[in-house]
C-alpha cells in the first residue's frame, strides 16, 4: 500500500507523497485539475497507475482555482524541488489548470517528461485574448500570471493532447509547443475538455499514464485508443453534435435530443443546454426531467442554465 505523507501544506497549496512500499527511484507528480467548486482542499489518493507501475506519486493540490499561483508560489516551488531531489527520474501529469502547473513548475520539480491534456498557456486577457471564458477566473487569481516558459524547463519532453475543435485549446496548444519545442502535439478531435474525456469513459487514461511513466508514449497508440473509444462514447457524440449545429441543425437537433434524454447526468445536461437554441420546449422538458432526479443541482449548472435563459437568443 502506498501510504500518504504530507510534504508541504499551507492555505494555498498542498503536496502529498504516496511512497511505494519497497521504495522507488522514480516518481510521478500529478497536478490537480480545476474542480467545479474549489474552496479548500479535498481528500486525495494515490493514482492507480502509479501503484501498478510500482513508483511513487506526489499529488499537488490547490485550495482555490488559482492555477497554482499565490503569495506562496515560491514555497511551493521549493517544496517541489526538495521533494524530487533524490529521484533518478521524475515525470508529471496535468489536465487543464494542472497542465499549466506542470509546465510552470517543471524546472523546480526536475520533470523530464510530461503528459499534458488541454493545458492553458495563460488566462491573462493581455496574453490570451482568445480565451474569454477564463478571463474572470484570471481576475479572481489577483496577481500576475507568468508565462510557463519563464519558470519552466523548456527542454521538457512529452505529449500535449488537445481537442482541435475547441478554438481556445487549439491556441493554447500552439503557444505552448512553440516555447516548449520538445513536446509532441496530439490532436484528439471531439475529445472535449479535457481532450481525454472520451478515453476516460473507457478507463483508458490510466493506461496512457502508464505509457508516460514507462517512457513509451506512442502517439499512434493513443490515437488508436481514442478511435476505439469514440464509437460508443456519448461524450464524443455530444461534442460532434454541438459542432454540427451551424451547418446541420436538423441532424444536430435529433442527436442532442437523444443525448438529453439518455446517458450520464453530465451528458444529459450538456446536450439539453446545447438543444435550447434549437428547440426550447423539448430541451426544457429534458432538463427538468434531469433535475427532478437529482438530489441537488450543481451550482455551476444552475448558473449556466440561467445565463442561457437570460441570453434570450432562442
Amino acid at each position: 500500500m502506498h501510504l500518504p505523507q504530507t510534504l508541504h501544506d499551507d492555505s494555498h497549496h498542498r503536496l502529498t507523497l504516496f511512497a511505494a512500499p519497497g521504495g522507488s527511484r522514480r516518481a510521478v507528480i500529478c497536478f490537480e485539475a480545476g474542480r467545479d467548486i474549489m474552496d479548500g482542499f479535498v481528500p486525495t489518493a494515490c493514482p492507480g497507475f502509479a501503484v501498478r507501475a510500482g513508483i511513487e506519486a506526489i499529488m499537488v493540490q490547490s485550495a482555490r482555482r488559482d492555477w497554482f499561483l499565490s503569495k506562496g508560489s515560491d514555497h511551493l516551488a521549493k517544496a517541489l524541488s526538495a521533494a524530487t531531489a533524490a529521484y533518478d527520474e521524475v515525470t508529471a501529469t496535468g489536465f487543464s489548470m494542472g497542465g499549466y502547473g506542470a509546465l510552470l513548475y517543471s524546472r523546480a520539480a526536475r520533470v523530464s517528461r510530461a503528459l499534458l491534456v488541454s493545458p492553458q498557456y495563460s488566462i491573462d486577457p493581455r496574453i490570451a485574448p482568445y480565451d474569454p471564458d477564463r478571463h474572470d477566473k484570471f481576475r479572481r487569481i489577483g496577481q500576475d500570471m507568468p508565462r510557463p516558459e519563464e519558470w519552466g524547463d523548456t527542454d521538457l519532453r512529452g505529449v500535449l493532447i488537445y481537442d482541435p475543435s475547441i478554438s481556445a485549446d487549439r491556441e493554447h496548444a500552439a503557444r505552448i509547443t512553440h516555447v516548449f519545442p520538445r513536446l509532441r502535439l496530439l490532436a484528439l478531435p471531439y475529445g472535449g475538455h479535457p481532450a481525454t474525456s472520451v478515453l476516460g469513459e473507457k478507463g483508458q487514461v490510466g493506461k496512457v499514464s502508464i505509457m508516460l511513466v514507462e517512457g513509451r508514449l506512442r502517439l499512434k497508440e493513443i490515437r488508436r485508443r481514442h478511435r476505439m473509444a469514440r464509437r460508443e462514447s456519448p461524450r464524443y457524440h455530444l461534442h460532434l453534435a454541438r459542432a454540427a449545429v451551424a451547418r446541420h441543425p436538423d441532424r444536430a437537433r435529433q442527436e442532442l435530443l437523444a443525448l438529453a434524454q439518455n446517458g450520464s447526468d453530465h451528458v444529459r445536461f450538456e446536450a439539453g443546454l446545447a438543444l435550447l437554441p434549437l428547440d426550447r420546449a423539448p430541451a426544457m422538458t429534458a432538463l427538468n426531467n434531469l433535475f427532478d432526479g437529482l438530489p441537488d443541482i450543481p451550482a455551476s449548472w444552475a448558473r449556466r442554465l440561467q445565463a442561457a435563459l437570460d441570453d434570450g437568443t432562442f
